[in-house]
């Protein structure tokens, strides 16, 4: 019984310390740049969403589209940016009557298969046009 409650006890320490990699792990925020572009989508401009500027390893710099423009600072260097536009849909009763946001922006721009990318330099004019189709 003791050899059992050892043993037993030696795992969960074990366990306890290797633990598991999480995006809490992610660091802050990478150098940063500004930036600063617009957005269109079927040659109009996008009247509001959110582009995710993110490098691996640091969370994203979340940058509002307002009127088909943004602007802020984002990650230097290869950046993969992700377009979200949100509309909240009924309320949901599992969920206290909330609403829940859901993405209507096409799938090939946001998600680990996003085709938007840009390069921010340190210094650099960083002006990004985003020129997007529906479909």
């Amino acid at each position: 019984m003791c050899r059992f409650f050892l043993a037993s006890s030696f795992i969960l320490v074990l366990l306890g310390s290797v633990g598991c990699a999480s995006s809490s792990d992610q660091k802050g925020a990478a150098p940063a740049a500004k930036v600063k572009g617009t957005v269109t989508m079927d040659g109009k401009a996008l009247p509001a969403g959110e582009l995710h500027f993110s490098v691996p390893g640091y969370a994203p710099s979340v940058l509002e589209i307002k009127d088909g423009k943004y602007e802020g600072e984002a990650p230097i260097g290869k950046n993969e940016v992700q377009l979200f536009i949100f509309t909240e849909g009924p309320p949901v009763a599992r969920y206290g009557g909330q609403r829940i946001k859901t993405n209507i922006a096409p799938e090939k721009y946001w998600g680990p298969n996003t085709i938007l990318a840009a390069t921010v330099e340190a210094g650099g004019a960083n002006d990004f046009k985003f020129t997007l189709t529906s479909k």
